[in-house]
């Protein structure tokens, strides 16, 4: 079986996605994430000049948002691995298709899904995900 897709929860910080990743905007055209990394920071506090990237604006920000969020009952993924799609939805959330598991800063697996809207903004309730 191979590796899951992972987006970890950084202590008032970004979401970090591990494994292949593409970052689209809207209307499909592919963000630029730098070749060869394994790894990508997505903004979660709204403050980066470089969205939907994070550029370490939540340090000057303030931005709270634990590393640590409830665990949510979730079956193991059928399939692992393969794409997974993140769009930055137009003055919305990141909107994220495809199989990943999305853990907390010390590892423990908050929740599996196949699709998820995850919070950009900062102010969300109920972080990582959007609460509209």
């Amino acid at each position: 079986m191979s590796e899951p897709i992972v987006i970890r929860c950084r202590e008032n910080g970004p979401l970090v996605v591990h494994g292949a990743v593409k970052v689209v905007d809207h209307q499909g055209n592919e963000f630029a994430v730098p070749p060869g990394k394994d790894s990508v920071a997505l903004c979660r506090c709204g403050q980066s000049k470089n969205k939907p990237f994070c550029d370490n604006s939540h340090r000057g920000a303030g931005f709270a948002a634990t590393g640590e969020p409830a665990t949510v009952e979730s079956e193991p993924l059928e399939a692992r691995g393969g794409a997974l799609v993140i769009t930055p939805l137009k003055d919305g959330p990141l909107e994220v298709v495809g199989p990943l598991e999305i853990v907390s800063g010390t590892g423990r697996t908050v929740n599996r899904v196949e699709t998820t809207r995850l919070c950009r903004c900062g102010g969300s309730a109920t972080k990582p995900f959007c609460d509209g």
